[in-house]
């Protein structure tokens, strides 16, 4: 069984110009993605990071609204392995 683990969220600004902007490099983000995965996300939602506090964890909580295509909520039997 695998074992859970956090996601990795990237809050992008997608640019297309590495030109600095006036009155510094201020990031507009413009993509959503989690493990990699681009998301669609209301415009009117923003995205919320949580304060981070480092106490020897490298996990940070973060709330995202998200449009979904599907969403199952299910039970589901544990798989078994072998060795």
């Amino acid at each position: 069984m695998e074992t859970p683990r956090g996601a990795v969220i990237e809050i992008i600004e997608k640019r297309h110009s590495n030109a600095s902007l006036p009155g510094g490099d201020v990031i507009i983000p413009n993509e959503i993605r989690i493990n990699g995965q681009p998301l669609l996300v209301p415009a009117d939602l923003p995205v919320k990071v949580h304060e981070i506090e480092v106490q020897g964890h490298d996990a940070v909580l973060v709330t995202l609204t998200v449009f979904a295509r599907r969403v199952v909520i299910a039970a589901e039997e544990p798989k078994e392995t072998r060795a």
